[in-house]
């Protein structure tokens, strides 16, 4: 830069020499295109450098990061997620426990169904006995929206079983016969619950079927193996798959549930490949829990959380594209942006390098101007971005400080003329009032020949005037604020006559204490405006404590009270420059304790609609008041 504006005083210098006597505007100086060149470089540089480290890192970072964090809340949403499918699964199993204690393990139930399902006739007792072991299917099956039925089978000669949908019913009458054609065969397992996929017609005149999962649970008497009947547990897998749907945040994601041997039984929507099981200790990454383990399988990312009462196999299956789709997004929007920067780096090197060139320029024009004095003054930069606009700044401010300083000093003497006039205005104002006010009362007492209604009123109006203009101190007695604030509802009696009472509770220790004058008279004056607006006659109680070295003052009013909206607006007031609101006493008020005492919140306004509204004033005191009012 010191080399710059030295080579520019040298040109300035020989080309003044060359155009003595010539009129017109001073010649820009001349700068040659290797300069400009490197003047550019140089910005570019300074430019780019800041530009692109930040760029790289953050972009890096965002990649690792956004990585690992994908990872990890993928495989704690699948672990998530499985574990509620799990849960699902312990309801289902829970149920059929539920079942067997009652059909399995429970003799007056189990004798009185295996009497029922053999008895070649009911009578009254059996029809009430078959309702109530019907209504135990029921309650299960019509409160779960994924069963679809539940049916209880114990060996009887007529080949009957109960049913939650069909009642109590022959076999080969039912919509269900499937399951008793492997009924031998599922005896005869060794398993406590088996699973099956099957599809039954909904009706003999109806094509459709339904794919169902059915549960069956055997009976085992206490002879392990042999089974005389078992629960049957039809499962609707539409309730799965919406699950699966639910649960399906990321593109590609599936969900399905397998058997022990991994055939898919139930599955999701988007459900694309059978992934085969590895056996135990095969899983690549540690299981979370003894059931719940993690590998990957033709990049796909697969968790797995077995049910080993149902044999069940819960499976999440996620491609690793969905995984690493946001990390590639970023890196796109990196090179993206690295490109759009390095172009933009380029124009505002270009930019801020013209931009040099004409303050140089400009320098040397204003530095010519000094010998013509006709010739204006550039106008001062507002904001100062570099050195360039820092050494114009100067020079202008050189040329223009006495004049400026002058032009301050005739304003400001102006303004405190001004102020002046207004303060002797608003002196004037109020003791034209009143002295008018006593005027008034000694006319309408000389019209009327004695005191009357509008004598008082003149006379206690003329009291608050006083009280308002005659003493500049702000802090008075609070018997004194009281007498005058007792003037104003004295008036507000004669304007609404029997429609208001205001009632004092005065601590006599507060009466000494020091409170800002013309206070408590708009709160008051609010009250009863706003009150009198819903109320036909309106309670008013003014209530003064002491707490600690504190002056409380609350007003109560049986008013309508604030809606929550307008007090939530009344309450920002408080803290508002602005003077322009419905409530100006109350944001008066506030103001004016915050300007006395501090920036606390010494006013506070409670109200509930439609019943009443309560102020607290509080009044700092001072320590040796207190002790002098307390004696």
């Amino acid at each position: 830069m010191r080399k710059i504006l030295s080579g520019l005083s040298s040109s300035f210098t020989e080309k003044r020499r060359d155009n003595i006597g010539m009129k017109g505007n001073f010649p820009l100086p001349l700068i040659d295109s290797a300069l400009r060149r490197k003047f550019f470089i140089s910005h570019w540089i300074r430019i780019v450098i800041p530009c692109f480290i930040p760029l790289f890192i953050l972009g890096t970072l965002a990649i690792v990061i956004t990585n690992q964090y994908i990872r990890y809340n993928v495989e704690q949403s699948n672990a998530n997620q499985l574990n509620q499918l799990n849960e699902l699964a312990q309801v289902i199993s829970s149920e059929l426990d539920s079942l067997s204690l009652s059909f399995d393990k429970d003799p007056k139930i189990t004798l009185k169904l295996k009497s029922l399902l053999s008895a070649p006739s009911f009578s009254y007792e059996d029809m009430e006995a078959l309702f109530y072991l019907k209504n135990v299917l029921d309650v299960p099956a019509n409160s779960k929206p994924y069963i679809h039925s539940i049916s209880v089978y114990y060996e009887n000669p007529y080949n009957r079983v109960l049913s939650s949908r069909d009642g109590l019913t022959l076999i080969n009458r039912s919509d269900d016969t499937s399951w008793f054609e492997r009924y031998n065969d599922l005896r005869s397992r060794q398993e406590e619950m088996i699973t099956e996929v099957r599809k039954i017609d909904a009706y003999g005149f109806d094509h459709q079927s339904n794919h169902l999962v059915t549960i069956y649970k055997p009976f085992s008497y206490g002879y392990p193996g042999y089974h005389k009947g078992l629960i049957i547990m039809n499962v609707l897998p539409s309730y799965f798959e919406a699950l699966f749907d639910y649960f399906n945040e990321l593109p590609g994601r599936y969900f399905y549930i397998a058997d022990k041997d991994g055939e898919p039984i139930m599955k999701s929507s988007g459900f694309s490949q059978y992934i085969p099981l590895p056996s135990k200790g095969d899983s690549q990454d540690a299981a979370t829990s003894a059931s719940l383990s993690r590998f990957e399988y033709a990049d796909n990312l697969v968790n797995v959380k077995q049910v080993p009462r149902l044999q069940w196999n819960l499976i999440s299956v996620v491609p690793k594209d969905s995984l690493y789709s946001l990390p590639r997004t970023i890196v796109y929007m990196t090179v993206i942006l690295s490109l759009f920067s390095l172009l933009l780096s380029s124009v505002y090197a270009l930019w801020i390098t013209r931009r040099n060139y004409r303050q140089i320029a400009q320098i040397a024009g204003i530095l010519e101007s000094a010998d013509r004095p006709a010739q204006p003054i550039p106008d001062i930069p507002s904001k100062i971005n570099d050195v360039y606009e820092w050494i114009i700044k100067s020079i202008l401010e050189t040329f223009l400080e006495h004049k400026y300083v002058k032009i301050q000093l005739s304003e400001r003497k102006t303004k405190m003329e001004l102020l002046e006039l207004k303060a002797l205005q608003s002196q004037m104002n109020p003791h034209f009032l009143y002295n008018t006010l006593h005027s008034i009362y000694w006319k309408t007492l000389q019209l009327t020949g004695s005191p009357n209604d509008a004598c008082r009123m003149i006379e206690q109006l003329s009291d608050l005037m006083e009280y308002a203009v005659r003493s500049k101190d702000d802090l008075v007695p609070l018997s004194m604020e009281i007498a005058h604030v007792q003037s104003f509802i004295d008036i507000q009696h004669s304007r609404f006559p029997g429609r208001f009472d205001v009632q004092w509770d005065i601590q006599q220790q507060a009466e000494a204490c020091l409170v800002i004058k013309i206070s408590l008279q708009p709160l008051i004056e609010n009250s009863i405006h706003y009150g009198l607006e819903s109320r036909d006659f309106l309670n008013i109680k003014v209530k003064c404590r002491m707490k600690g070295t504190n002056l409380q003052v609350t007003i109560l009013d049986n008013g309508t009270g604030i809606p929550k909206e307008r007090l939530e607006q009344i309450r920002a007031s408080f803290h508002s420059e602005s003077m322009q609101s419905d409530h100006v006493g109350l944001s008066n008020t506030s103001k004016r304790l915050s300007l006395q005492y501090g920036p606390a919140s010494l006013l506070r306004i409670l109200s509930k609609p439609g019943c009443a509204t309560g102020i607290t004033l509080t009044f700092p005191q001072a320590i040796e008041v207190n002790d002098a009012a307390n004696k």
